[in-house]
């Protein structure tokens, strides 16, 4: 599969990366990817990337926004008998 991105900004980040690092825009662009998602997964909980990702839409969550109780899980797991799955 290609990879075609259309971007003056990124074919100049990608280059300036690959010689930085001494390698292939490839090889740049390869590793910027990894080292990005590598630092969102460690450092950023479930909860901060979705209130980023709506941040990104200009959505939210409500402000008074309560969790849900831990006991509504369990009744994930249960048919209306109390018969685990």
């Amino acid at each position: 599969m290609t990879l075609n991105i259309r971007s003056d900004e990124a074919e100049a980040l990608a280059r300036e990366l690959a010689r930085l690092d001494g390698t292939t825009v490839a090889e740049a662009v390869i590793s910027a990817l990894r080292e990005t998602i590598d630092k969102r997964t460690r450092e950023e909980s479930a909860t901060e990337a979705a209130k980023r990702i709506l941040a990104r839409r200009g959505l939210g969550f409500p402000a008074k926004r309560n969790p849900v109780p831990a006991d509504a899980y369990h009744d994930l797991d249960a048919d209306e008998a109390g018969n685990v799955r």
